[in-house]
């Protein structure tokens, strides 16, 4: 069982995550409502996965990407976008990056991202 941070300003997109995720197997530690939310959790909570929203408030979500990845080259992120979300990011490093999906997503999506994340296990 992985440890997954969900990180969207849509409380919807956190339901549907959560549930896809957790029918999964796998555990959400923490649902953030925006960029900055997330890079003060992730160094208190160390998920193993980060699925980020593109845009949001307060700090966008390359943003807090590029300051995760300073400090902690080891994060995994799935980021989620909008269409044409996806040429707004700007990434200082996309070792890291598992993959980018487009919402609406299905439950397929967020599985195969999961497997793409660990190899399947």
């Amino acid at each position: 069982m992985k440890r997954i941070m969900i990180v969207d300003d849509s409380p919807m997109i956190h339901k549907l995550l959560k549930k896809e995720i957790e029918k999964l197997g796998h555990e959400v530690c923490y649902c953030a409502t925006n960029g900055q939310e997330a890079v003060e959790k992730y160094f208190e909570l160390k998920p193993d996965l980060i699925f980020m929203d593109v845009t949001m408030p307060v700090l966008e979500g390359d943003a807090a990407y590029n300051k995760i990845c300073e400090k902690d080259k080891s994060c995994k992120v799935v980021f989620l976008t909008a269409i044409g979300d996806k040429e707004l990011l700007n990434l200082s490093d996309t070792s890291n990056v598992v993959t980018i999906i487009k919402k609406p997503f299905k439950g397929e999506d967020i599985q195969n991202a999961i497997n793409m994340a660990f190899g399947g296990q």
